[in-house]
């Protein structure tokens, strides 16, 4: 592949979860599939985590820089680092955002357009932003990466673009990391202490409206008067981006001690919840992906998700499917993996085939597929 590509890491250390977990899933990609010639450039935020197999491959060169806000990152210190460059990149890969000026063609990164499908779950400000950008600079791009086909379809017909200007990297599914004894005794007691106690279902992700946890915690508390979930938690783990708290106040109206809201957690708690969860429910309304569900099924943990959106691609027929608007739906898809072993069984077989054809190698070689198409 020669001549450079530059790879601008804004989201590394955001926090932005999908679109930061994805981006490093490409960098650690690339990395898995070398290549002669290769030559990429990234632009990362000091201190903002890098694979460390991206840093030992030798084939990308790492630019760090003072982190800045999205608006001057992409409107003033992107543009001007790329002006300062020795020689133009032969493509500039950038996530959501393209720079405003750019000395090479540009292949823009976008998961999945729910800002057009669900607009009143985002602020007035960010839904303008978003609305603004996203459609000029996808149409001026030379490509656009996306991460399903689902969300190439979408975007495709939203946008009006050419079949072959759209191109989809699917997500990979880092591999579980064993914990170590100390670390998996210091998860436990730091979750115990916050109210967690087996058995549970697990929800993980963010908080943010299109989520629909609300939702769920009521199916769930509706699902508990079942005897095979009298005895099991609901576990909620994840940050707020934005909302009214409608979270807090479903868990308020459900008994006490049923649901355990813990907000952001560390790498060891994550790892712990997912290897011990009795089961997964992700019920989302719309995603152009949906990692939570392939980490889950990468543990042999037992998957409960929607029926909406890249959700079906990506869960093939390895999860139960629900109506994520239907309560009732939801509730008795918890009762199902709670009450039928045989099935769960099944799930943990079929999940983490699943999860394996999610692999560094497939992201990489589409990466680099849609990079040579393109530049």
């Amino acid at each position: 592949m020669p001549s450079m590509i530059a790879l601008d890491g804004w989201v590394l250390g955001s926090g932005l979860g999908g679109d930061e977990v994805s981006f490093r899933g490409l960098l650690r990609g690339l990395a898995a599939t070398p290549a002669p010639g290769d030559d990429f450039w990234l632009h990362a935020p000091a201190g903002a985590p890098v694979p460390a197999e991206v840093v030992e491959w030798g084939a990308m060169t790492v630019d760090r820089f003072r982190r800045r806000s999205g608006a001057r990152h992409f409107a003033v210190g992107f543009p001007a680092r790329l002006r300062r460059l020795a020689r133009a990149p032969r493509l500039v890969v950038s996530v959501t955002h393209a720079p405003i000026w750019s000395p090479g063609p540009v292949a823009l990164a976008v998961a999945d357009i729910s800002f057009r499908r669900c607009p009143e779950h985002f602020p007035p400000a960010t839904r303008a932003r978003l609305n603004t950008l996203v459609p000029r600079q996808a149409t001026q791009a030379r490509a656009v990466l996306t991460v399903s086909e689902f969300s190439r379809r979408d975007i495709l017909e939203e946008f009006g673009l050419h079949e072959d200007r759209v191109f989809v990297v699917p997500c990979a599914i880092e591999d579980p990391v064993p914990l170590g004894a100390e670390a998996a005794a210091a998860a436990e007691r730091s979750l115990a202490a916050a109210g967690v106690r087996g058995p549970y279902v697990l929800y993980l992700g963010n908080l943010h409206p299109r989520k629909n946890v609300a939702r769920l915690v009521r199916a769930f508390a509706r699902a508990r008067t079942d005897p095979a979930m009298a005895d099991h938690q609901l576990v909620i783990a994840g940050g707020r981006w934005w909302g009214a708290g409608q979270e807090e106040a479903a868990c308020a109206a459900a008994p006490e001690g049923s649901v355990v809201l813990l907000g952001r957690i560390d790498d060891a708690q994550r790892e712990h919840l997912l290897l011990h969860a009795h089961s997964l429910a992700y019920v989302s309304l719309f995603e152009g992906f949906g990692l939570p569900p392939l980490e889950a099924m990468a543990r042999g943990t037992p998957v409960l998700a929607s029926t909406a959106a890249a959700i079906p691609e990506t869960t093939g027929d390895a999860a139960v499917l629900v109506d994520p608007l239907d309560e009732d739906a939801i509730a008795g898809g918890l009762v199902r993996l709670a009450g039928d072993d045989e099935l769960r069984a099944d799930l943990r077989r079929r999940g983490r085939d699943r999860a394996a054809h999610f692999t560094l190698a497939r992201t990489g070689e589409a990466a680099r597929a849609a990079f040579s198409a393109v530049a």
